[in-house]
């Protein structure tokens, strides 16, 4: 599933305000991580998202109690064959 959310949730240093991830996986409680990979519009290495504007380039753990409707916004399924590079660039543990 691809989301917007708050760069405030990333690890710090993002310049952009929102970003475009897509998740690899989601805790079995709040209290655990949710695992994404971001989209970069500057990366030139990654997995090229199929909606143009980027590639998904960087896995980042967000804090589950952080991952709520004021920081992320749902967008819809991925390209089945961009999220089959992406589990093959990022695969899960």
């Amino acid at each position: 599933m691809v989301y917007w959310i708050d760069t405030t949730i990333l690890p710090s240093g993002d310049p952009e305000e929102q970003r475009r991830v897509v998740v690899l996986d989601v805790p079995a409680t709040v209290d655990g991580t949710v695992v994404v990979v971001s989209r970069s519009g500057v990366d030139d290495f990654g997995v090229e998202d199929a909606e143009g504007g980027g590639r998904f380039s960087r896995r980042h753990p967000v804090q589950g109690r952080l991952w709520t409707a004021d920081h992320v916004t749902p967008v819809g399924p991925l390209d089945p064959g961009v999220w089959a590079a992406v589990l093959d660039r990022f695969p899960l543990p």
